[in-house]
Protein backbone atom coordinates (compact mmCIF):
# COMPACT_ATOMS: atom_id res chain seq x y z
CA UNK A 1 0.00 0.00 0.00
CA UNK A 2 1.02 3.58 -0.55
CA UNK A 3 -0.48 6.45 1.42
CA UNK A 4 -0.62 9.43 -0.94
CA UNK A 5 -2.05 11.99 1.48
CA UNK A 6 -3.84 12.04 4.79
CA UNK A 7 -5.44 14.77 6.84
CA UNK A 8 -7.66 14.97 9.89
CA UNK A 9 -8.68 18.02 11.90
CA UNK A 10 -11.31 18.91 14.45
CA UNK A 11 -13.90 21.59 13.70
CA UNK A 12 -12.16 23.99 16.09
CA UNK A 13 -8.99 23.86 13.95
CA UNK A 14 -7.05 21.55 16.29
CA UNK A 15 -7.00 17.82 16.99
CA UNK A 16 -7.32 17.79 20.77
CA UNK A 17 -11.12 17.40 20.51
CA UNK A 18 -11.21 15.73 17.10
CA UNK A 19 -13.70 12.83 17.05
CA UNK A 20 -12.44 11.59 13.67
CA UNK A 21 -9.56 9.14 13.54
CA UNK A 22 -7.33 7.52 10.91
CA UNK A 23 -6.12 3.98 11.56
CA UNK A 24 -3.38 2.62 9.29
CA UNK A 25 -1.87 -0.81 9.77
CA UNK A 26 -0.39 -3.57 7.62
CA UNK A 27 -3.77 -5.32 7.27
CA UNK A 28 -6.39 -2.58 7.47
CA UNK A 29 -6.79 1.08 6.60
CA UNK A 30 -9.69 2.89 8.22
CA UNK A 31 -11.38 6.21 8.78
CA UNK A 32 -13.55 6.42 11.88
CA UNK A 33 -16.00 9.20 12.64
CA UNK A 34 -17.04 9.29 16.29
CA UNK A 35 -20.62 10.38 16.89
CA UNK A 36 -20.88 13.66 18.78
CA UNK A 37 -22.86 13.56 22.01
CA UNK A 38 -25.02 16.68 21.88
CA UNK A 39 -25.48 16.26 25.64
CA UNK A 40 -21.69 16.40 26.13
CA UNK A 41 -21.25 12.89 27.56
CA UNK A 42 -17.72 11.62 28.21
CA UNK A 43 -15.89 8.43 29.21
CA UNK A 44 -12.33 8.22 30.54
CA UNK A 45 -11.96 11.93 29.98
CA UNK A 46 -12.81 11.68 26.28
CA UNK A 47 -15.96 12.75 24.51
CA UNK A 48 -18.17 9.80 23.55
CA UNK A 49 -17.16 10.20 19.91
CA UNK A 50 -13.43 10.26 20.68
CA UNK A 51 -13.81 7.27 22.98
CA UNK A 52 -15.60 5.17 20.34
CA UNK A 53 -13.20 6.11 17.53
CA UNK A 54 -10.15 5.32 19.67
CA UNK A 55 -11.45 1.96 20.93
CA UNK A 56 -12.51 0.79 17.47
CA UNK A 57 -9.36 2.10 15.79
CA UNK A 58 -7.11 0.35 18.30
CA UNK A 59 -9.13 -2.88 18.05
CA UNK A 60 -8.63 -3.00 14.26
CA UNK A 61 -4.93 -3.64 14.79
CA UNK A 62 -5.67 -6.93 16.55
CA UNK A 63 -8.05 -8.45 14.00
CA UNK A 64 -6.85 -11.46 11.95
CA UNK A 65 -5.70 -10.18 8.58
CA UNK A 66 -8.03 -12.46 6.58
CA UNK A 67 -11.16 -11.93 8.70
CA UNK A 68 -14.35 -11.24 6.75
CA UNK A 69 -16.47 -8.12 7.15
CA UNK A 70 -19.24 -9.68 9.21
CA UNK A 71 -16.85 -11.26 11.71
CA UNK A 72 -14.70 -8.12 11.89
CA UNK A 73 -17.61 -5.82 12.61
CA UNK A 74 -19.03 -8.21 15.21
CA UNK A 75 -15.62 -8.28 16.92
CA UNK A 76 -15.26 -4.48 16.87
CA UNK A 77 -18.80 -4.13 18.21
CA UNK A 78 -18.10 -6.55 21.07
CA UNK A 79 -14.86 -4.75 21.95
CA UNK A 80 -16.56 -1.34 22.03
CA UNK A 81 -19.38 -2.68 24.20
CA UNK A 82 -16.96 -4.24 26.66
CA UNK A 83 -14.80 -1.12 26.88
CA UNK A 84 -17.84 1.12 27.27
CA UNK A 85 -19.19 -0.94 30.14
CA UNK A 86 -15.78 -1.14 31.79
CA UNK A 87 -15.23 2.63 31.52
CA UNK A 88 -18.70 3.37 32.88
CA UNK A 89 -18.11 1.00 35.80
CA UNK A 90 -14.81 2.74 36.59
CA UNK A 91 -16.76 6.00 36.91
CA UNK A 92 -19.57 4.49 38.96
CA UNK A 93 -22.10 4.85 36.17
CA UNK A 94 -24.58 2.43 34.67
CA UNK A 95 -25.47 2.83 31.00
CA UNK A 96 -28.75 1.17 30.08
CA UNK A 97 -29.80 2.34 26.60
CA UNK A 98 -27.33 0.92 24.10
CA UNK A 99 -28.31 3.41 21.39
CA UNK A 100 -26.98 6.19 23.63
CA UNK A 101 -23.59 4.47 24.06
CA UNK A 102 -20.43 5.89 22.39
CA UNK A 103 -20.69 5.28 18.65
CA UNK A 104 -18.70 5.67 15.46
CA UNK A 105 -19.08 5.42 11.72
CA UNK A 106 -16.66 2.93 10.16
CA UNK A 107 -14.95 2.81 6.77
CA UNK A 108 -12.31 0.09 6.29
CA UNK A 109 -10.13 -1.27 3.52
CA UNK A 110 -9.10 -4.90 4.01
CA UNK A 111 -5.71 -5.54 2.42
CA UNK A 112 -6.08 -9.32 2.35
CA UNK A 113 -9.60 -9.33 0.94
CA UNK A 114 -9.22 -6.18 -1.16
CA UNK A 115 -12.62 -5.04 0.00
CA UNK A 116 -14.11 -1.86 1.42
CA UNK A 117 -16.40 -2.21 4.42
CA UNK A 118 -18.76 0.52 5.55
CA UNK A 119 -21.07 1.00 8.49
CA UNK A 120 -22.87 4.37 8.57
CA UNK A 121 -22.33 7.35 6.28
CA UNK A 122 -18.70 8.06 5.37
CA UNK A 123 -17.74 8.51 1.70
CA UNK A 124 -15.32 6.50 -0.38
CA UNK A 125 -14.07 7.03 -3.93
CA UNK A 126 -12.66 4.27 -6.16
CA UNK A 127 -10.74 5.55 -9.18
CA UNK A 128 -12.79 8.72 -9.40
CA UNK A 129 -16.20 7.16 -8.72
CA UNK A 130 -17.68 8.38 -5.44
CA UNK A 131 -19.97 6.33 -3.22
CA UNK A 132 -21.81 8.60 -0.79
CA UNK A 133 -24.47 7.76 1.77
CA UNK A 134 -26.83 9.84 3.87
CA UNK A 135 -29.54 8.93 6.34
CA UNK A 136 -33.10 10.03 5.43
CA UNK A 137 -33.76 11.38 8.93
CA UNK A 138 -30.63 13.52 8.81
CA UNK A 139 -31.80 15.16 5.59
CA UNK A 140 -35.09 15.88 7.37
CA UNK A 141 -33.27 17.44 10.34
CA UNK A 142 -31.24 19.64 7.99
CA UNK A 143 -34.36 20.87 6.20
CA UNK A 144 -36.14 21.44 9.52
CA UNK A 145 -33.19 23.45 10.76
CA UNK A 146 -33.13 25.46 7.54
CA UNK A 147 -36.86 26.21 7.78
CA UNK A 148 -36.52 27.27 11.42
CA UNK A 149 -33.61 29.62 10.64
CA UNK A 150 -35.47 31.09 7.67
CA UNK A 151 -38.43 31.74 9.97
CA UNK A 152 -36.15 33.60 12.36
CA UNK A 153 -34.75 35.65 9.47
CA UNK A 154 -38.30 36.47 8.37
CA UNK A 155 -38.98 37.77 11.90
CA UNK A 156 -36.14 40.24 11.52
CA UNK A 157 -33.06 38.53 12.92
CA UNK A 158 -29.88 38.45 10.83
CA UNK A 159 -27.46 35.63 10.10
CA UNK A 160 -24.82 36.97 12.47
CA UNK A 161 -27.26 36.90 15.39
CA UNK A 162 -28.33 33.36 14.54
CA UNK A 163 -24.75 32.23 14.26
CA UNK A 164 -24.00 33.53 17.75
CA UNK A 165 -27.14 32.00 19.24
CA UNK A 166 -28.38 29.18 17.00
CA UNK A 167 -31.89 28.40 18.30
CA UNK A 168 -32.10 25.14 16.37
CA UNK A 169 -29.66 23.37 18.70
CA UNK A 170 -32.26 23.13 21.46
CA UNK A 171 -34.98 22.26 18.95
CA UNK A 172 -33.09 19.41 17.28
CA UNK A 173 -31.27 17.89 20.25
CA UNK A 174 -34.28 16.06 21.77
CA UNK A 175 -35.43 14.90 18.32
CA UNK A 176 -32.02 13.47 17.45
CA UNK A 177 -31.75 11.81 20.87
CA UNK A 178 -35.18 10.22 20.47
CA UNK A 179 -34.38 8.90 17.00
CA UNK A 180 -31.23 7.11 18.20
CA UNK A 181 -33.56 4.21 18.88
CA UNK A 182 -33.22 3.51 15.15
CA UNK A 183 -29.47 2.82 15.49
CA UNK A 184 -28.91 -0.72 14.15
CA UNK A 185 -32.64 -1.14 13.69
CA UNK A 186 -33.70 -3.44 10.85
CA UNK A 187 -36.75 -1.51 9.73
CA UNK A 188 -37.97 1.91 8.60
CA UNK A 189 -35.58 4.72 9.56
CA UNK A 190 -32.98 2.19 10.69
CA UNK A 191 -29.30 2.95 10.18
CA UNK A 192 -26.02 1.27 11.02
CA UNK A 193 -23.37 2.43 13.46
CA UNK A 194 -20.73 0.81 15.67
CA UNK A 195 -22.18 1.35 19.16
CA UNK A 196 -22.04 -2.01 20.92
CA UNK A 197 -25.34 -3.37 19.65
CA UNK A 198 -25.66 -6.05 16.97
CA UNK A 199 -25.58 -4.55 13.49
CA UNK A 200 -28.08 -6.13 11.06
CA UNK A 201 -26.65 -7.40 7.78
CA UNK A 202 -28.55 -4.71 5.88
CA UNK A 203 -26.33 -2.07 7.50
CA UNK A 204 -23.03 -3.85 6.78
CA UNK A 205 -21.85 -2.82 3.32
CA UNK A 206 -19.11 -4.72 1.49
CA UNK A 207 -17.66 -3.49 -1.81
CA UNK A 208 -15.08 -5.31 -3.96
CA UNK A 209 -11.99 -3.20 -4.61
CA UNK A 210 -9.59 -5.65 -6.27
CA UNK A 211 -9.66 -3.52 -9.41
CA UNK A 212 -8.92 -0.26 -7.60
CA UNK A 213 -5.74 1.66 -8.37
CA UNK A 214 -6.58 4.56 -6.04
CA UNK A 215 -9.01 4.89 -3.13
CA UNK A 216 -10.16 7.91 -1.15
CA UNK A 217 -11.83 7.72 2.27
CA UNK A 218 -13.52 10.78 3.79
CA UNK A 219 -15.70 11.44 6.81
CA UNK A 220 -18.93 13.39 6.44
CA UNK A 221 -17.20 16.59 7.53
CA UNK A 222 -16.53 17.02 3.82
CA UNK A 223 -19.81 17.72 1.96
CA UNK A 224 -18.00 17.09 -1.34
CA UNK A 225 -15.00 14.83 -1.88
CA UNK A 226 -12.66 15.79 -4.71
CA UNK A 227 -9.71 13.97 -6.29
CA UNK A 228 -7.17 15.65 -4.00
CA UNK A 229 -7.25 16.91 -0.45
CA UNK A 230 -6.39 20.44 -1.59
CA UNK A 231 -9.41 20.56 -3.90
CA UNK A 232 -11.66 19.02 -1.25
CA UNK A 233 -10.49 21.52 1.36
CA UNK A 234 -10.85 24.43 -1.06
CA UNK A 235 -14.48 23.51 -1.72
CA UNK A 236 -15.25 23.23 1.99
CA UNK A 237 -13.57 26.50 2.92
CA UNK A 238 -15.45 28.36 0.21
CA UNK A 239 -18.70 26.81 1.39
CA UNK A 240 -17.99 27.81 4.99
CA UNK A 241 -17.11 31.34 3.89
CA UNK A 242 -20.28 31.73 1.80
CA UNK A 243 -22.65 30.07 4.28
CA UNK A 244 -21.19 29.86 7.81
CA UNK A 245 -24.62 29.04 9.25
CA UNK A 246 -24.60 25.98 6.96
CA UNK A 247 -28.32 26.28 6.25
CA UNK A 248 -28.58 27.57 2.71
CA UNK A 249 -26.17 26.01 0.20
CA UNK A 250 -25.71 22.49 1.60
CA UNK A 251 -27.78 22.39 4.81
CA UNK A 252 -26.26 20.68 7.85
CA UNK A 253 -27.52 19.97 11.38
CA UNK A 254 -25.20 22.65 12.77
CA UNK A 255 -23.31 25.68 11.62
CA UNK A 256 -19.77 26.96 12.11
CA UNK A 257 -19.24 28.38 15.60
CA UNK A 258 -17.26 31.55 16.09
CA UNK A 259 -13.55 30.73 16.18
CA UNK A 260 -14.06 27.37 14.49
CA UNK A 261 -12.84 26.51 11.01
CA UNK A 262 -15.71 24.24 9.99
CA UNK A 263 -19.06 22.79 11.05
CA UNK A 264 -17.71 19.29 11.75
CA UNK A 265 -14.52 17.31 12.25
CA UNK A 266 -13.17 16.16 8.91
CA UNK A 267 -10.84 13.49 7.56
CA UNK A 268 -9.40 12.77 4.13
CA UNK A 269 -7.25 9.77 3.25
CA UNK A 270 -6.02 8.92 -0.27
CA UNK A 271 -4.02 5.77 -0.98
CA UNK A 272 -2.98 3.21 -3.56
CA UNK A 273 -4.07 -0.24 -2.37
CA UNK A 274 -1.40 -2.13 -4.32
Amino acid sequence: MQIIEQFTQGKAGTNDLNEDRIAIGPNFIAVLDGATSRAGHTLRGLSNGMFAAKVVGDALEHLPKDIDARAAIDSLTATLLAETRAAAKEEGRELTEVWSFPAAALLVYSVARREIWRVADSTFVIDGRANCKTFPQERTWCELRRAYLCAELARGKNEEQLRDHDPTWDVLTPLIANFKVFANYDGPYGYGVINGSTIPDVHVEVYPAAHATEIIFASDGYPEVESTHAATEKYLLQLVKDDPLMYNLQPQVKGVKRGHVSFDDRTYLRFKPV
